[in-house]
């Protein structure tokens, strides 16, 4: 199937032009950057739009690096059209925030890494994807601007539901800022499909800071099992305090496959992700740990 015909397409090369174009046609526009969302839904007619916005020269959109908001407060800024290929082997990720690399590493193929974009994937919000857990685990804040101004969103706030965000229609996702990890604290991802690079058909990831083994605070998440990713409260408040031992993990693994919800689809049963959250959540705790202990991120 070929799309609809598209009347208009426009390739601004400043944020300003790109916010008056969003002002002017709202939703008759859509936004493109590496097309690995839209270009599959115009094909398929699920999305009909008569213009499209091409954000590819936008320099506001591709900053990337390591910034002080305030003394003693440092955060890893990244642009909305940094590509998946960036965040899969930049050092700086590899190095603080590994858990971003755990899930880039594991998106599509390799076309589909050099083009894709942190920002399609997260405005696009298919609960299957690799990067709104990793972004959820890391407690990020994620900027959204229109012609009006700008709105500043937790990553809890950002994801409504299936496929819904909190960007409207004149808005545009601008940037996403993770803060810098506290010393002694360890994040790791991974997910279960089935085929390498395909979407999850379970993903877990997850966040510990450690004080002389034992677990000073925890934040997990649980993707592609319901609209959105879900939060394993009871698995962090099950972790809280206690010396980590393999025996905890387990238990720990055993709490989150209780207490989250999933679903069956054409992918998996319920029963089956169940089995394999058991496995991904110990593993991903592990890791996690093993990483606080080495003091890295």
């Amino acid at each position: 199937m070929y799309p609809a015909p598209i009347s208009d397409y426009f390739a601004p090369s400043t944020l300003e032009e790109c916010l008056d174009l969003l002002y002017h046609y709202g939703s008759q526009a859509k936004i493109i950057a590496g097309g690995q969302s839209l270009l599959p839904l115009l094909k398929l007619r699920m999305v009909d739009t008569p213009i499209i916005i091409d954000i590819n020269r936008i320099i506001e959109l591709q900053e990337f690096g390591e910034k002080f908001l305030e003394p003693g407060k440092r955060i890893l800024r990244i642009g909305a059209l940094t590509r998946h290929k960036t965040l899969a082997s930049h050092p700086l990720v590899l190095s603080k925030y590994p858990i971003i690399s755990d899930a880039a590493k594991y998106i599509g193929d390799v076309q589909i890494r050099n083009r894709g974009t942190i920002g399609g994937s997260l405005v696009h919000a298919d609960p299957a994807a690799d990067l709104p857990v990793p972004i959820l685990v890391l407690d990020s804040t994620l900027r959204v601007i229109s012609k009006d101004g700008e709105r500043d969103f937790s990553a809890e706030d950002f994801f409504l539901g299936l496929m819904m965000t909190v960007v409207e229609e004149n808005e545009i996702l601008a940037y996403v800022d993770i803060p810098s990890p506290q010393k002694g604290t360890g994040a790791a991802y991974s997910k279960h499909s089935v085929v390498f690079g395909d979407f999850s058909v379970i993903s877990v990831g997850a966040r510990v800071t450690l004080l002389e083994d034992i677990c000073q605070s925890s934040r997990i998440y649980v993707g592609g099992v319901n609209p959105r990713p879900q939060r394993a409260v009871n698995t962090e408040e099950f972790l809280q305090g206690k010396t980590i031992t393999s025996e905890i993990l387990q238990k720990a693994a055993d709490v989150m496959a209780e207490e989250i919800e999933v679903e069956s689809d054409m992918r998996a049963s319920n029963t089956y992700r169940k089995i394999l959250l058991k496995h991904y959540g110990f593993n991903v705790l592990s890791k996690a740990i093993q990483r606080a202990k080495e003091d890295q991120f």
